[in-house]
């Protein structure tokens, strides 16, 4: 009788100790493999690059970017906004040619996507010393749209380069910072940087 007591005892503390080890991976976040991640996948990369243009004239031109955003196809479909918190800085100037740094890695829902665009808080230039005068830089509206389809496919990730380019508005005193959509896209080689 003991014995049979001893083995109930036994039986009993391995099925609690299961199902607090259960309980503790719920804490911890963990899962089996076999349900997926409660973290959703990393499936979507968006990365700022810069097409040359007028960023020469420049030693450093920042631009501070607070959200994105995406738009799945269909007319129904409405925009899915990401807030990036903190707030993104890039320098421009260190993302000519192919140089591209990421901005936002996410998780999508699969399917087709139409649009991007990316909000901006902030630019701001330091001009070469050998430009005479006074300018400004400035990005209409704030914010930049591109109209360049992608998918986004279960097991993969899609890494978008968006291109910004810096433009000279003739004889203004203007800067303009708009997007270059022939240089973005899904399918654009890039050399990643910090």
């Amino acid at each position: 009788m003991k014995k049979f007591m001893a083995v109930l005892v036994v039986l009993a503390l391995l099925t609690l100790a299961a199902g607090g080890c259960d309980e503790l991976d719920k804490l911890l976040g963990s899962s089996d493999s076999s349900t997926g991640s409660t973290g959703e996948d990393v499936n979507f990369r968006l990365l700022i690059s810069d097409e040359a243009n007028a960023i020469g004239d420049f030693q450093e031109l920042l631009v501070t970017i607070t959200s994105i955003g995406v738009h799945p196809a269909g007319e129904s479909a409405s925009w899915e906004e990401i807030i990036l918190d903190p707030a993104e800085t890039v320098d421009l100037v260190l993302l000519q040619d192919t140089n591209a740094t990421a901005i936002w890695s996410g998780h999508l829902d699969d399917g087709t996507y139409t649009k991007v665009f990316i909000y901006v808080s902030d630019v701001e230039g330091v001009l070469n010393e050998d430009i005479e005068g006074e300018y400004t830089v400035k990005l209409p509206g704030g914010k930049m749209h591109i109209s360049q389809p992608f998918e986004v496919t279960a097991g993969e990730v899609t890494e978008f380069v968006y291109d910004i380019t810096v433009v000279k508005a003739g004889k203004s005193g203007q800067y303009i910072i708009q997007p270059q959509i022939s240089e973005s896209g899904p399918d654009k080689d890039f050399e990643e940087v910090e």
